[in-house]
């Protein structure tokens, strides 16, 4: 005689574990199907990182809801076994794995164990027992409560801004303005003999559209970390600011402290008459490709750079962040990638192990089709 047992499915769980109503149905509710997708995801990133050296795996083949302990052979080539018959499976327990699996490579295969039910071959049950149904519920809690005891993969955003965000000091924002964007210049300042109109029209109280947005991208995820922060001008930020604390810098041609700062390091802004700039790579010194050219009209500009800084300043000894375009399209797009998890991931691709500890720099192209940014990509970047 074989011996089997009720499969577990979409409706057992949903009425016997999630405590779903007798009417429960699939069609119409897909929560069962959501809750394993997730559960499926956590084992994936778990075991793709902080798992990656386990032999022992549990997984759950998309389609099925049976939970399955793997043994996990890194290296090897994926082998898929043959539909087996009725009587290999008398005797053995090991099913065969869906092709479609993520996480499996040449495994041996365990189902956990679960009250049986012999069979007569004239007579199958119906309906799964009281006392399986309770094992099974049992086993799937079990599964999740493991999973979601897992320590989630670290985000790379969250492990970008932590040096920042540890600081007990509130973090200094400054931006660039007109008055930085003016290479001859005076610098000006309030007295009270000017009008208020006068006032409103001094290059160092005026800042550009896109400069502001990028402003308040880092502002709204300070606050969502509940950091404190202040805002000032490049014009009003004093060294005993930047002293005091970590700092975001925004801009960098209108911005003296991000030219301060990234003329030490390799990759740095060299202008250009008239009105060229370049970001210089130190390692490459006649590489000009990454520039924009102010004396153009700004519609046929179809491509900006921006340096990404993360650096321990060794003047001030205070972390700096800098979101630095070439121009604001630039800017605009390094905010983007300061601030966007989705977009930030990127860094993986370029970053070695450890990263999240050291100082780096990354280079930043975005597309601009008729004064309008696109998505931020890395072209370069140097970690120390």
């Amino acid at each position: 005689m074989l011996e089997e047992t009720e499969p577990i499915t979409e409706y057992t769980i949903a009425v016997d574990v999630l405590g779903k109503p007798q009417e429960f149905k699939e069609s119409k509710d897909a929560s069962v199907r959501v809750e394993a997708h997730r559960l499926r995801k956590r084992l994936a990133e778990y075991y793709e990182q902080d798992g990656a050296d386990h032999s022992i795996r549990i997984v759950i083949p998309p389609g099925q809801y049976t939970p399955r302990f793997v043994v996990y052979h890194p290296g090897a080539h994926d082998t898929i076994a043959p539909e087996p018959s009725a009587e290999d499976l008398a005797a053995t327990s090991a099913p065969i794995l869906e092709e479609t699996s993520p996480l499996l490579s040449a495994p041996a295969v365990f189902e956990p164990s679960v009250p049986t039910v012999v069979l007569s071959p004239r007579r199958r049950p119906r309906h799964v027992t009281r006392m399986q149904l309770g094992v099974i519920g049992g086993l799937l809690v079990l599964v999740i409560a493991l999973v979601m005891a897992l320590p989630r993969p670290a985000d790379p955003l969250d492990s970008f801004w932590r040096p920042v965000l540890s600081s007990p000091n509130p973090i200094l924002v400054c931006f660039g303005n007109v008055e930085g964007g003016q290479r001859s210049r005076t610098r000006t300042t309030a007295d009270e003999s000017l009008t208020l109109l006068e006032f409103h029209g001094l290059p160092s109280e005026m800042m550009l559209v896109p400069d502001a947005i990028t402003l308040s991208r880092f502002t709204g995820l300070l606050q969502s970390k509940g950091k404190r922060y202040r805002v000032a001008s490049q014009s009003e930020a004093t060294f005993a600011d930047l002293q005091y604390g970590p700092a975001v810098l925004v801009g960098l041609a209108n911005n003296d402290w991000t030219e301060r700062l990234v003329g030490k390091l390799r990759f740095s802004v060299e202008h250009r008459v008239p009105g060229r700039l370049i970001l210089r790579d130190s390692s490459n010194p006649p590489r000009e490709d990454w520039a924009v050219d102010y004396s153009k009209p700004y519609v046929s500009l179809t491509r900006d750079y921006a340096l990404v800084v993360r650096v321990l300043d060794p003047k001030t000894e205070q972390m700096v962040v800098t979101a630095a375009g070439l121009s604001v399209f630039g800017t605009l797009a390094a905010g983007e990638f300061l601030t966007n998890a989705e977009e930030f991931r990127k860094i993986l691709a370029v970053a070695p192990k450890g990263w999240e500890r050291r100082n780096f720099e990354l280079v930043l192209s975005t597309d601009v089709i008729r004064g309008k940014s696109g998505h931020p990509n890395i072209v370069a970047s140097h970690f120390w």
